[in-house]
């Protein structure tokens, strides 16, 4: 009987150790499982967060690239106004001094007016006095018909001197010309046409009194040769008287060859003030080049005007390209704008993936944690189950004890009554039979019941053979 109990019991933990293997073994692929899942998991989340990570960057590198560009564009903007600002001030400075330079031309003018109106008054009264000279020389010629020969040589000396001043004008006029030729065009040309009028004139004037003078003579001389014969002595009455006359005039000629040195000192006197008069020419004239410099610093102010306008249109130029540039950092801020919506966007999208992966994970973990808990209820079914099966057997071995006992019982009665038949036996059999059938019912139970019945029968069967060998001895 402990025998039968012994290896009912070892069957028992047999079938109980696979059992706890096979949960093991459960445990072990289900915890492989997790880990692989894990490792998975884990993987994806590294991989995410380094494209999260590389995202931040080329975000931050954005980020900076645009500081950078609004950093520019301050700059850009703060140059311009200083561009601006410096353009106004140039502005207003090359006004004002338009405004100067027009006041001074205006004042050139109305002086280089001033002086023409002198030179033009000058000049008329030179020609008023040159014609009131030239009107008074014919009346003092006419008293002068018969002295014609005394005075020419005076006339020729007079020619020299006037020959000689000519030249000394001409040289003077030479030198006003190598000075005025510094002056603008339109004064050498006035100038000089001026200068050809009035020598023009006197040569005329000249000529004029000349011819007078021989007309005069061939008139007198074709006179005296007409004359008819009978007149003679009349005539030679007359050269009588004339040459009476002509002793009266010698000294009349006398006095006035002393009017004409007077005149010739006057002369003189005239051309000293010509002089006098040429020299302040020259020194208008030097006053005028004095000018002349004066307007060429004025041009030379003006060509350094006109060079820093074309520093300030350079100015404007390299303003235009820094607005073109300006324009070129606006349109590639907003390049840079829309790459960064479209990574924002992308970022946006990595962010619903990344939700989406973890509410999969989520999910995922919520299954495996469902998993777990079905695995753990299972378990805690299976132990339950073990748990009744010990009872089970707790109750099996209780009644192996008590068949025991019952035994021990048996084995007294049978020292008492060795001649019982067998068929208390079996009775006893099948009511422990019953009892085992009348126990909750288990997978496992047919099994132990069939063992019981079958433990029961070969031990009537035993007993009866000993009860037999017993009868027998």
């Amino acid at each position: 009987m402990e025998k039968t109990i012994e290896g009912l019991q070892e069957q028992m933990m047999a079938r109980s150790i696979p059992c706890d293997a096979e949960l093991q073994q459960l445990m072990h692929q289900i915890d492989i499982m997790v880990n692989k899942k894990k490792l998975e998991w884990e993987k994806r989340m590294q991989g995410l967060e380094a494209r999260m990570t590389i995202r931040d960057q080329e975000l931050a590198s954005a980020q900076s690239k645009l500081d950078q560009k609004g950093q520019e564009v301050g700059l850009l903007r703060q140059k311009l106004d200083s561009l601006q600002k410096s353009k106004y001030e140039m502005a207003q400075n090359y006004d004002a001094q338009l405004q100067a330079l027009k006041t001074q031309f205006a004042k050139l003018t109305q002086s280089y007016e001033k002086l023409q109106l002198h030179q033009l008054k000058q000049n008329k009264s030179h020609s008023m006095e040159k014609c009131m000279e030239n009107q008074e020389a014919p009346f003092q010629m006419n008293s002068l018909n018969q002295k014609l020969e005394e005075f020419r040589a005076k006339s020729r000396e007079w020619d020299k001197q006037e020959t000689l001043y000519q030249n000394h004008l001409v040289s003077l006029d030479a030198q006003r010309k190598l000075l005025s030729e510094k002056c603008n065009l339109f004064q050498k040309q006035a100038q000089n046409c001026k200068i050809q009028v009035h020598c023009q004139k006197l040569k005329q004037n000249d000529r004029d009194t000349c011819s007078q003078y021989r007309n005069e003579q061939l008139g007198v001389q074709n006179s005296a040769f007409t004359e008819p014969a009978d007149r003679n002595e009349f005539f030679m009455e007359k050269l009588e008287s004339t040459v009476s006359e002509i002793a009266v005039s010698r000294n009349k000629l006398q006095e006035e060859n002393l009017k004409l040195q007077q005149e010739v000192k006057m002369y003189q006197r005239k051309c000293q003030n010509t002089e006098a008069r040429l020299m302040e020419v020259r020194n208008e004239l030097q006053s005028r080049e004095d000018l002349l410099t004066m307007v060429e610093l004025e041009c030379q102010q003006l060509r350094k005007e006109v060079a820093k306008i074309e520093e300030y249109k350079n100015k404007e130029e390299n303003q235009v390209k820094l607005q073109s540039a300006y324009a070129q950092c606006i349109k590639d801020l907003e390049i840079k704008k829309t790459q960064i919506l479209i990574l924002e966007k992308q970022q946006d999208n990595l962010q619903k993936e990344l939700n989406e992966i973890s509410g999969r994970l989520f999910r995922e973990a919520q299954t495996h944690h469902s998993e777990v808990e079905r695995l753990r209820m299972e378990n805690s079914s299976l132990t339950e189950e073990l748990h009744q099966k010990e009872i089970t057997i707790a109750t099996i071995v209780e009644n192996a004890a008590v068949l025991e006992k019952q035994k021990m019982d048996l084995s007294k009665k049978e020292h008492k009554t060795c001649l019982d038949p067998a068929d208390t036996l079996e009775g006893k059999n099948g009511r422990l039979h019953k009892e085992l059938l009348k126990l909750p019912r288990d997978p496992d139970m047919p099994s132990l019941v069939n063992a019981l019945a079958y433990f029961g029968t070969n031990h009537a069967k035993q007993a009866s053979l000993k009860m037999l060998a017993k009868e027998e001895k």
